[in-house]
């Protein structure tokens, strides 16, 4: 039997926008590994969870399972990422940063040390240490099982990322060596 309630931790990595009031949010956690979730009213202007839903945020969320997607009921924020956000700059790293989480990430459960990882770079982003982000994005792309990446062939991570996961990415480039 499948549990009907449950809360979790994850980061934020996208959002996107659906009706008037609904917003559909791609979480990544360690439980489920990356999946999507309707947060229903999350942009009316009272809505108490709607600036917690904010890309890089690390959230604790309540959730129902429903026939189709699940639904987000509350949210808490346990970290904001919005000190990572304070010049064009940093908000374009971000970015880059979520988006090839989310490229690499399927929905299934993570190992610990995968998700530890995911957070160590987020981590690593906000204090502004740009090697130990690529030296970790490189470690995230063994941990999931894809081979090494070969720079002599790839001009940077975010190609590498490209050709894996077969779609363009849309950030800008951050990610060069």
């Amino acid at each position: 039997m499948q549990v009907r309630n449950y809360n979790l931790e994850g980061i934020v990595l996208k959002r996107t926008n659906l009706g008037e009031t609904d917003r559909l949010v791609t979480l990544v956690s360690q439980e489920q590994g990356k999946f999507v979730c309707l947060a229903k009213g999350a942009r009316k202007l009272n809505s108490s969870k709607g600036s917690y839903l904010e890309p890089g945020n690390i959230i604790k969320a309540f959730l129902v399972n429903t026939k189709s997607l699940p639904l987000l009921i509350q949210a808490r924020l346990i970290d904001d990422g919005a000190c990572a956000k304070t010049n064009l700059t940093q908000i374009r790293q971000m970015m880059q940063v979520l988006e090839v989480f989310d490229k690499l990430l399927v929905e299934q459960e993570l190992e610990p040390q995968t998700y530890q990882l995911i957070l160590k770079i987020r981590q690593s982003l906000i204090l502004k240490k740009t090697s130990t982000i690529r030296s970790s994005l490189n470690k995230l792309i063994l941990q999931l099982g894809f081979p090494a990446t070969n720079f002599n062939k790839h001009l940077s991570v975010s190609d590498y990322i490209q050709e894996i996961a077969d779609r363009p990415m849309k950030s800008f480039e951050y990610l060069m060596p």
